[in-house]
């Protein structure tokens, strides 16, 4: 069996690396799992990796089953019974990589939109001349620390501010502001601005058609034998 990770895979991962820690207070319907946050570094890292993949329709980047596919807790488990495997057909495979590309598109289009909508600074929260906090006109909060005690309530931005100040005992300076820790913010492109997704995913193909086709399988041979196969547990 080969696996080989996806580009895609591996874009993510650099981003996350790239990412700056922030902290977060949102309201329930700007969540934070629906926001993208993204260094300059990281965005031009990710761009790059996706148009070369898109743009390659050979690329070996993409996630690949060759040959017989063994568990190795099978193998183990067998006790002399037969090891029982099914082969991924060509159609799943290329269904796999559709899967991919059709999930790389719409991280393009998300990556894209909170870009062209990126939150922006409404005050920050200085102590001693120091940057403890910034809040955007979303309400959310980027701090290189985190400050204790914030309400998990929805807040205006005003409020957030005036919270995040009273905590740390700061002053609110609403123009001529500190750098930031670098990165950017934004939301999430609306599903109806998304490509669509038709391909099934790994799991499903799993569950759908190799599972079965197992099953199949395991059930000739107990007919032929008269064995019960493990299963399992």
């Amino acid at each position: 069996m080969i696996i080989q990770q996806s580009k895609a895979t591996l874009a993510t991962s650099v981003t996350d690396n790239l990412l700056f820690k922030r902290q977060t207070v949102a309201s329930p319907v700007e969540k934070t799992t629906d926001t993208t946050t993204i260094s300059q570094a990281a965005q031009e890292r990710l761009a790059a990796e996706n148009a070369s993949d898109l743009n390659n329709p050979n690329s070996t980047n993409l996630y690949r089953v060759e040959g017989p596919v063994y568990s190795i807790e099978e193998m183990v488990n067998s006790k002399g019974r037969p090891l029982i495997a099914v082969k991924m057909t060509e159609a799943q495979v290329n269904e796999v990589k559709l899967r991919e590309q059709q999930e790389k598109a719409r991280e393009n289009v998300n990556f894209n939109y909170a870009q062209a909508h990126q939150y922006q600074p409404i005050g920050q929260v200085i102590v001693n001349g120091k940057l403890i906090a910034t809040v955007s006109d979303a309400g959310t909060v980027e701090s290189p620390q985190v400050i204790p005690n914030l309400s998990e309530q929805s807040l205006s931005p005003a409020d957030r501010l005036t919270e995040i100040a009273r905590a740390v005992k700061g002053e609110i300076i609403y123009s001529n502001f500190l750098p930031t820790m670098g990165g950017w913010m934004g939301p999430s492109a609306p599903e109806s601005a998304l490509p669509p997704i038709t391909a099934r995913s790994m799991s499903e193909i799993l569950e759908q058609e190799i599972a079965p086709a197992m099953e199949k399988k395991i059930a000739e041979w107990e007919a032929q034998t008269g064995k019960t196969y493990p299963r399992p547990t």
